[in-house]
């Protein structure tokens, strides 16, 4: 052996020589050695080995890879045929992407193998890093072994009592524990025997337990996460609730490929006993993509608080069901088709047990529609059919439609548009009623306008008329009727502006220049009394509902605008407007309601809306809303609203939210009646930062419905997984009586 130790050490000073290593190969030249690193003052520059120095033995092994790593040392000691390096003291290894860090280390170049000691660092590409006191590592081969180890994998950080790198991409622990809490003594684990990690994919573990602090929480044979996004495997809800009692909600996901995936639903409701159901999610080649949903149960409402307990009364039992079925199909540039079919088993069910979905469409339609997009207009094809019978609907078996937007007839300022809907209508009650009313209806709309400029005018005269056929009519008399309406109008409208050159960064306005642009129109409108009036019709939409019309619609719109960045902004936009009724006009002659609506926003942090309605007949306001927001920062924002109707309510909404200090912060929402001076709702949420957690503790009060308190975990890596922790007291039940008023 020969050993290089400089006259840097002799003279104790620290450095670092570098040194280029290439793994065994055919060439008999030494790659050349690098320069030394930065040399610490006062220190004299080591001996770096000279490619002459050492040659390799032709006698030795087979020939391998020529790729090179770099080895750096304070200490470098190396073998007669330089096959064999050895070095200690801030050793560092760059191969690639890879790194590697250690106290000491043996490198082989025969074999390309680094034998590690002491604070051993493997990192690669900044997202993957294992760590430990002793490690063998092939980069040839990008595999190795640790005994024990700490391991990094973005956004995991685990440990285990073996560790080993099976190739560039892969990573498998042994009796370990996998967390996204980075101190020392995780807040919480997922502890398995066996966990497969392929950072930037997936994360695989078997045999899971996973732990809160060091109490067991949860088992399960198998657990896999997703790395390349944030969506949770599992889902947990666990909570309390009058109606159910104690409760558990899961959904877990999975993943068949990447066409077919979805959710697992299992559900336990101690007073309603067990639900299922699953979601998926699928995409085919050449047929589109859509989405099934599943849920099934046998519900058993019992009777008592508490399963264990007495009942009073029997256990009443009744299958309740949810199935639908979504499609949507490009099938080309110009075509497209989308299914969707609904099925329940009751009016009730997504009230009670899928309430955002209750409140987005409480009843979904069931529904074929195909469009075509033509080059004059668009074709479609649309059937509704009923299939909860315990609702009133409107089936179209089927209808056919023709819309042609305003086409500009050849080089003249005409301009022409028709709209044609064919219908096979059958408006059905809600059973148990089997009244249902039936006709074929063809309506063909036309419309001729000329756009024409008079000056600084804008004018636009139309004419037109609608004829609609119907097979039936209320009056068996009066089947295969034909329906006229005869209308006609002209619109006109015109611009004024005038460009401010005014600058001003007060208050952070940010202002350079104002334009103010003046938008006055007028509208006249002319429906002549139908050839059938409505009263003679049965209603199945708006077609039928037609009547005589006369009337005049001025509006004025303002808008102030700056610019930013060299982009034009808005900063304010005004719209104030009303109908003046003629005579023919169905009703009272004159003004109708004066409408205003207000958009102002004169910094990005704050926004201004108000929209008003007030009755000239009456002379009176009838509605009146605003809704103000303010975003002050990092800190703190807040919104503050109104809703005020002469005939319905008078509310005051707020909501502030306040970043106490990194840890803690707190959010506020009130709902106050103004007529009643009462309470309508309060909501307090504190949200404390767990480090890998955000915990969200909510109380709300709501008037006539009681209170209710809940608690939210998130998970910083995985924003969608969210434990939900839930429990309502107090809660009275619909259609209560409260003492307590409105």
């Amino acid at each position: 052996m020969i050993k290089k130790t400089g006259i840097a050490l002799i003279l104790l000073a620290v450095s670092i020589p570098v040194f280029i290593l290439g793994f065994a190969g055919a060439e008999e030249t030494q790659p050349v050695a690098a320069p030394s690193a930065a040399v610490p003052s006062g220190g004299v520059q080591p001996d770096v080995l000279q490619p002459d120095e050492v040659q390799p033995d032709e006698s030795g092994p087979a020939a391998g890879p020529a790729t090179s790593v770099e080895l750096n040392g304070d200490i470098i000691e190396y073998s007669m045929d330089g096959n064999k390096v050895t070095a200690q003291g801030n050793v560092v290894i760059f191969y690639n992407d890879v790194t590697l860090t250690c106290d000491r280390v043996e490198f082989s170049r025969n074999t390309g193998t680094a034998h590690a000691k002491g604070n051993v660092r493997l990192i690669k590409g900044g997202e993957s890093e294992i760590s430990g006191e002793e490690m063998t590592f092939n980069f040839e081969k990008m595999t190795g072994d640790f005994a024990p180890a700490s391991i990094f994998a973005n956004p995991y950080y685990g440990k285990g009592e073996e560790v080993s790198k099976l190739d560039a991409g892969h990573i498998l622990m042994r009796k370990g524990y996998i967390t996204t809490c980075d101190h020392d003594r995780p807040h919480y684990r997922i502890a398995a025997g066996k966990i497969d990690i392929y950072p930037k994919d997936k994360m695989v573990a078997r045999k899971v337990c996973m732990k809160i602090g060091g109490v067991p929480v949860l088992y399960i044979p198998k657990f896999s996460q997703d790395l390349t996004g944030k969506r949770p495997r599992f889902v947990f809800t666990p909570g309390y609730d009058k109606e159910w009692g104690m409760f558990l909600l899961t959904a877990m996901r999975y993943e068949l490929n990447d066409n077919v995936k979805g959710f697992l639903h299992f559900d336990a409701r101690e007073k309603k006993d067990i639900a299922s159901g699953f979601d998926v999610t699928y995409k085919t080649p050449h047929a589109g993509s859509g989405t099934i949903r599943t849920y099934y149960m046998n519900e058993r409402s019992i009777t008592s608080k508490h399963f264990y307990q007495p009942r009073p009364s029997p256990t009443i039992e009744r299958e309740r069901f949810k199935a639908e079925w979504r499609h949507k199909w490009d099938i080309d540039q110009k075509t497209n088709a989308i299914w969707q079919y609904y099925k329940l088993s009751d009016n009730t069910l997504l009230k009670e047990y899928f309430e955002r979905e209750f409140d987005k469409d409480g009843s979904p339609d069931t529904f074929f529609l195909l469009t075509r997009n033509l080059t004059s207009g668009v074709m479609s094809f649309r059937t509704d059919k009923r299939v909860n019978r315990f609702e009133g609907m409107v089936e179209r078996l089927p209808e056919l439609r023709y819309d042609l937007s305003s086409q500009k007839i050849g080089e003249t300022n005409f301009y022409a548009r028709n709209t044609t809907i064919y219908s096979n209508l059958s408006s059905k009650e809600a059973s148990p009623t089997e009244v249902r009313r039936e006709t074929m209806r063809l309506d063909a709309d036309n419309e001729l306008s000329y756009a024409m400029k008079v000056g600084f005018i804008e004018l636009r005269p139309f004419v037109g008329g609608e004829h609609t056929y119907y097979s039936k009519t209320k009056d068996p008399e009066e089947y295969d009727a034909i329906r006229g309406i005869f209308r006609t109008g002209a619109s006109l409208s015109t611009k004024f502006y005038r460009v401010f050159d005014t600058a001003t960064d007060r208050w952070g306005l940010d202002i350079n220049r104002l334009r103010h642009i003046v938008t006055p129109s007028v509208s006249y409108f002319y429906n002549h009394t139908p050839t059938f009036t409505s009263n003679d019709l049965d209603s199945f939409d708006g077609i039928d509902s037609k009547d005589i019309g006369h009337s005049v619609n001025f509006s004025v719109e303002n808008k102030l605008q700056t610019k930013r960045n060299n982009d034009v902004v808005e900063l304010l936009r005004a719209v104030i407007g009303t109908d003046f009724a003629l005579k023919e006009n169905p009703g009272k002659g004159g003004f109708n309601v004066i409408t205003t609506d207000i958009d102002f926003r004169p910094v990005d942090r704050i926004m201004f809306y108000f929209d008003s309605t007030y009755d000239t007949r009456e002379e009176y306001l009838t509605t009146a809303n605003f809704d103000m927001y303010i975003n002050g920062g990092k800190n703190w924002w807040g919104n503050i609203g109104k809703r005020w109707s002469r005939q319905v309510d008078d509310q005051i909404t707020t909501e502030l939210g306040y970043k106490l200090n990194p840890k803690w912060a707190i959010k506020t929402y009130n709902r106050f009646n103004v007529r009643s001076g009462q309470h309508k709702e309060q909501q307090l949420t504190l949200t404390r930062d767990l480090h890998e957690w955000t915990m969200d503790i909510n109380f709300n009060e709501t008037r006539s419905q009681g209170s209710e308190i809940w608690i939210v975990f998130t998970l910083k890596a995985f924003p969608d997984f969210v434990v939900d922790l839930g429990t309502s007291f107090n809660k009275r039940k619909a259609g209560s009586q409260s003492s307590e008023g409105d």
